[in-house]
């Protein structure tokens, strides 16, 4: 036969997939870089532990652990040591307490992995919820509500959800914002185990936590018989600050002044604090009352001092609430969330100084703003009154200085 004949056979066999009746496989290069297990786990305040194995045909060389804590653009890279070879095993024990991930945040991790040949492999971000796993935590969800708590108490559960879901829907409304597309509550059952908590993060105890860029709330309720009280007060409170933060969005949350996010909080409370009411009262009857200006700034650790703060912000945006309406408070919200200063967004929002502001709610709160109402409604007719009056004293002196000669000589 012709050897170009054969050669063309061959060709046509080798095209078909076959030669002399066995299938023809073409092998592929295998991965160059291979994980085989990837894992992360914590202890709450102490330390996470980051597990990689991995392998490759030629030699893995180097490591790189990568953490990204959720709400901040911050990435820290770890160069985990390992023991060279086609197959490697990596651990990295991160120190919670020099380093503490935010508490009931999340945090996004990623390995990258070398070899000699100059392959590189990034595996893809986890994330790892951060919470206090010093307890079990039983969950109801409504959303976009959970609530997480520590006692298997159905009622109770169920009771912090109403709370959490009635007020939610009372404050979207009053600042006509959306809410978050997640809001975690985290009930504890002491104000111990909550400060405990949070100092073990590295966080400062409040009595109470909103961490409005993860849509996180911390609140400490006992599963007592008031405790459908205190979650009437504490979780819409928290709540609140999580909406003002929507509301003005996280430039515009830095602006919001103190007392605007915490009386807000604190009027929107549906239990009112009866002591709050008394300590403004002794306050006001004394000449005790905190400067306006004052609440603009964080409010202050004393007790006392805080005390006050908040009962007078409750009180300052309730007189707003009455005088200017809700759409009074959004505008508020709105030239904080351009930027203005304190004594500037009242200006912009109310078109009053904060000084007249500030009169305006003390005639409130002694009763004698229905009176300054009253005049400011009618002070283009009292002036002419009072024009009026002006007018009549001079006629009155230039009469009794006329008087008649008899009049004189019988006096």
């Amino acid at each position: 036969m012709n050897p170009r004949r054969y050669l063309y056979v061959f060709v046509l066999l080798l095209l078909a997939g076959t030669v002399g009746g066995a299938s023809v496989t073409y092998a592929q290069d295998p991965p160059p870089i291979t994980v085989s297990h990837i894992a992360a786990h914590y202890t709450f305040g102490q330390q996470a532990t980051f597990e990689l194995e991995a392998s490759a045909p030629a030699t893995i060389t180097a490591v790189y652990l990568y953490v990204q804590p959720e709400g901040t653009e911050r990435v820290d890279v770890h160069p985990v040591p390992i023991d060279p070879g086609p197959t490697v095993r990596a651990r990295y024990v991160h120190d919670l307490h020099l380093s503490p991930f935010p508490p009931f945040g999340r945090v996004s991790w990623w390995w990258e992995i070398r070899d000699s040949e100059g392959h590189s492999l990034l595996t893809d971000p986890i994330l790892l919820s951060y919470v206090d796993n010093r307890f079990s935590w039983h969950t109801v969800t409504s959303e976009p509500i959970q609530v997480h708590v520590t006692v298997d108490d159905p009622v109770f559960a169920q009771a912090a959800l109403d709370a959490a879901r009635n007020s939610l829907t009372s404050i979207t409304q009053q600042l006509e914002v959306p809410p978050p597309e997640r809001i975690d509550i985290y009930v504890y059952p002491s104000q111990e185990e909550i400060r405990a908590a949070l100092e073990m993060a590295g966080r400062e105890w409040v009595g109470g936590e909103a961490r409005p860029e993860l849509g996180v709330v911390l609140v400490a309720i006992p599963n007592s018989p008031i405790a459908m009280l205190q979650m009437e007060r504490d979780i819409p409170h928290e709540l609140t600050h999580l909406l003002v933060y929507q509301a003005v969005g996280p430039e515009g949350y830095r602006f919001v002044p103190a007392w605007l996010d915490e009386g807000l909080a604190t009027a929107n409370e549906l239990s009112p604090d009866p002591l709050l009411e008394a300590t403004l009262e002794e306050a006001r009857s004394q000449g005790r009352l905190i400067p306006l200006h004052e609440l603009c700034a964080p409010f202050p650790a004393d007790p006392d001092t805080a005390l006050l703060s908040y009962a007078e912000s409750a009180s300052l945006v309730q007189y707003v609430q009455r005088r200017y309406g809700n759409e009074g408070i959004r505008a508020l919200l709105n030239a904080y969330a351009d930027g203005a200063g304190c004594e500037g967004g009242i200006l912009q929002a109310l078109g009053i100084s904060l000084r007249q502001l500030e009169l305006a709610w003390h005639a409130d709160l002694t009763g004698m703003d229905h009176w300054l109402t009253w005049i400011s409604e009618n002070r283009g007719w009292l002036a002419l009154w009072a024009l009026g009056i002006l007018t009549l004293i001079p006629m009155g002196i230039g009469l009794r200085r006329r008087s008649t000669p008899s009049e004189v000589a019988s006096q």
